[in-house]
């Protein structure tokens, strides 16, 4: 883990305060009212297609076992 020095830490605080300064004090954003379920859609579909490729990967290092006819 590198060591942060007084001379980087002065570097870091020159290039960030005056950034902090130029920003606006309040930001104001809008959302359309479907952009949450426009999330919580990708965020469901982002889980449900990696549950389904991990499935495939582990299918294909595990196949499952036929059972015989009794």
């Amino acid at each position: 883990m590198s060591k942060i020095t007084f001379s980087n830490l002065t570097k870091l605080l020159l290039v960030w305060i005056p950034l902090l300064l130029a920003s606006p004090s309040q930001a104001y954003g809008y959302a359309d009212p479907g952009t949450g379920a426009f999330v919580y859609q990708a965020a469901y579909a982002a889980f449900l297609g990696g549950a389904y490729y991990v499935r495939n990967i582990l299918n294909r290092l595990w196949p499952r076992r036929k059972q015989r006819p009794q």
